[in-house]
């Protein structure tokens, strides 16, 4: 008798029907009540809707310091918020599919454990007691799956035995886990979209991409089914989602927050590493969460975190920043650029020194990247999608017909990448020369992608403005600052002609398709200023004062 081995297709549904099983049906909206697809922007659906109650509202939109403060008060119970926000993530994942696994059931025990835990004792267990946070599929739970996208590890294996690192530091801080969220294939493409749970949209305008890696993360929050979440970034993983919904967020520096136990979509992969940081919808709840991290001391936990302690920081009273509005390589969509014009007079205004940064090297930087991406000839990602026949999305082509190079190959571009990192640090010095109070630039702010959301399938996979700061390894951080309006932001007439990307780039922009979209933008620190990329962010908040 032949036995006929699973498809691709036959696993993915498998795992879908799991997921999906776990569901709580009282707190999903019947399908025949749900926006209709014509319904492009959701985000005050689900408040508006009438199915949840004003408690849960006012959970869900408080922000992480008043739910930690209500917990610790007993205004509001563990199992009280935790669910509140499983109720809310279940609705937005009808809304932008964004969830892949879900543990509602145990996030309720955990709740349960420690609100007993606090009445008997009158604790809490540290500074998250009671606090759900979300996770990027990346992170391992015990218990729990770890699919990144793949196939092949839908059931391999089946549940993770040890918690990663960051989460069991959280968990031992009292946070609570109850959801994943969705990624590309390997978390390697601008999209969030694979053959397990397919494609995630943007709440600010469904025909959008939510962006990619971490773009279940960045929708799920955007649409507040978690007060603060947590995402991954190689390449841009973080800011272009959080770019794309408007949130703020954090890119630290490797070695800043731990990163050891998450499963990878290039393991073994050190010509640049992974990160990962908060996406939030505010910079207080940002630096919450760093904070909490931080003095938890990673440094204990993960080899590869290093000392250095949550610091005060006190800012200039006037900040010198580099404006860069065009990276010379693809020119942005025009409400990207209307949103740097917004900052840029924003800041003048308050008398803050501006000046131009020239992206000198950032093209040679993003394909430096793109060759360390690659420089295993593909083989772990051909390997694992081939393991089940799960055909190819246009996004990762390259990795379909890389070539393995050489180990002096590899060895040749770590010491171009040394020395472009030297001669951006001897520029950036440089530019003391050129402000008004003879002193360097505090930050650079530019784009993170030519997009205020891309139509879904045509990001074009150029990833130039944020890559470069990867290999950098400077702190980024991302803030929100107006949304794509068809009558401000009218098509060019003409393409800049820089190449046929950017030809693509300028044929694609459809204002009325784009209306609505976040328009954000990325603030660049230098290595481990996480501290100062939030308080910046926070003074140029305040000047444009941006709400939904």
């Amino acid at each position: 008798m032949t036995i006929t081995a699973p498809t691709y297709k036959d696993i993915a549904a498998r795992k879908v029907a799991e997921r999906d099983a776990k569901f709580a049906t009282h707190w999903l909206i019947p399908e025949d009540k749900l926006p209709s697809a014509d319904v492009k922007d959701v985000l005050h659906w689900i408040a508006k809707s009438g199915y949840l109650t004003p408690a849960e509202i006012e959970i869900t939109e408080s922000p992480v310091a008043t739910i930690l403060d209500n917990i610790k008060s007993r205004k509001w119970t563990a199992v009280d918020v935790t669910s509140a926000v499983c109720h809310r993530a279940s609705i937005a994942h009808q809304l932008t599919n964004c969830l892949t696994e879900i543990f509602f059931d145990e996030a309720l025990e955990r709740a349960s454990e420690l609100d007993k835990f606090q009445q008997e004792t009158g604790q809490v267990v540290g500074p998250l007691h009671g606090l759900p946070i979300s996770l990027k599929d990346n992170f391992n739970i015990k218990g729990q799956a770890t699919t990144i996208g793949i196939v092949n590890f839908c059931f391999n294996p089946e549940k993770f035995d040890e918690d990663a690192v960051l989460v069991k530091m959280l968990r031992a801080q009292g946070a609570i886990f109850y959801v994943k969220t969705n990624v590309p294939v390997a978390m390697m493409m601008p999209e969030s979209t694979n053959h397990i749970w397919g494609n995630t949209t943007n709440p600010m305008n469904r025909s959008l991409s939510s962006g990619g890696s971490s773009g279940g993360e960045a929708a799920l929050i955007k649409l507040r089914g978690s007060p603060i979440g947590i995402g991954s970034d190689i390449g841009g993983s973080i800011r272009i989602p959080a770019s794309f919904q408007n949130l703020y967020a954090i890119k630290p520096t490797f070695g800043r927050f731990p990163t050891y136990g998450a499963r990878s979509g290039l393991p073994g992969l050190e010509s640049v590493n992974s990160v990962n940081g908060p996406l939030g919808t505010s910079l207080d709840d940002l630096e919450f969460y760093c904070k909490a991290v931080v003095d938890s001391e990673p440094w204990n936990h993960d080899a590869k975190c290093v000392e250095i302690p949550w610091r005060d920081i006190e800012l200039p009273e006037k900040l010198n920043i580099a404006i860069c509005i065009d990276d010379k390589f693809i020119r942005p969509t025009p409400p990207i650029r209307r949103a740097v014009r917004i900052v840029e007079e924003s800041l003048k205004a308050a008398g803050h020194d501006v000046i131009e940064w020239v992206p000198e090297d950032h093209l040679r930087l993003s394909e430096i990247i793109s060759a360390f991406f690659l420089s295993d000839g593909g083989i772990h990602v051909k390997a694992e999608t081939e393991a089940t026949g799960e055909t190819i999305f246009p996004y990762m082509k390259p990795y379909e017909s890389a070539v393995d190079i050489s180990v002096s190959q590899l060895w040749k571009l770590h010491a171009e990448r040394t020395k472009l990192i030297k001669k951006y640090l001897d520029r950036w010095m440089a530019t003391a020369e050129v402000t008004k109070n003879g002193k360097p630039i505090d930050a650079i702010i530019m784009p993170v992608t030519p997009f205020a959301g891309n139509p879904n399938g045509k990001f074009h996979n150029y990833v130039g403005y944020t890559s470069p700061f990867n290999v950098l390894d400077y702190t980024v951080g991302v803030f929100p600052v107006t949304r794509a309006d068809q009558e401000l932001d009218p098509r060019d007439e003409e393409s800049a002609n820089y190449n046929s990307e950017d030809n693509a780039v300028w044929s694609d922009f459809d204002p009325s398709a784009n209306h609505g979209g976040a328009a954000a933008l990325q603030l660049i620190g230098r290595k481990f200023q996480e501290e100062k990329v939030i308080a910046m962010m926070k003074v140029i908040s305040e000047l444009i004062n941006y709400s939904d």
